[in-house]
């Protein structure tokens, strides 16, 4: 059963789990969209069915536009991002790195939590305070 209320993109699987930098998160756009209002979390099943996020483990994908059936491939290890085309010539595959140490997905309860951010509130920075002259 797959619970979603995001229909713009679909974290479609985890491939290679568990193998270092070959482990890699595949989603593919459903629509056109802006690639900087998501980003990915990863958390546990429980028992009861629901999925419980893990603390400080989210990466934001970043501004990029995608078209509908283009593919994300955010890979858990370290490299430099770059775009292909996919086999059929016409779409788009955008590969990125989250930057890990290790692996995330080697146990199949540790499952990719996919977000989308509606709106941010943002403190501004206050003035510098007055400084002494030396």
């Amino acid at each position: 059963m797959r619970v979603s209320d995001i229909l713009e993109l679909e974290i479609v699987s985890v491939l290679e789990r568990g193998s270092p930098n070959k482990e890699c998160i595949a989603i593919q756009a459903k629509e056109s969209i802006n690639l900087g209002q998501y980003g990915i979390m990863i958390g546990e099943y429980s028992t009861n069915g629901g999925v419980f996020p893990f603390r400080d483990n989210m990466f934001w994908f970043g501004d990029g536009l995608m078209k509908e059936g283009d593919w994300l491939f955010v890979y858990t290890g370290a490299g430099s991002p770059f775009q292909s085309k996919a086999s059929d010539n016409i779409h788009d595959i955008y590969t990125i790195f989250w930057g890990r140490a290790h692996t995330l997905f080697a146990n199949s309860n540790i499952v990719p939590m996919l977000f989308r951010i509606d709106a941010v509130d943002i403190l501004l920075p206050p003035s510098n305070a007055p400084q002494l002259s030396q």
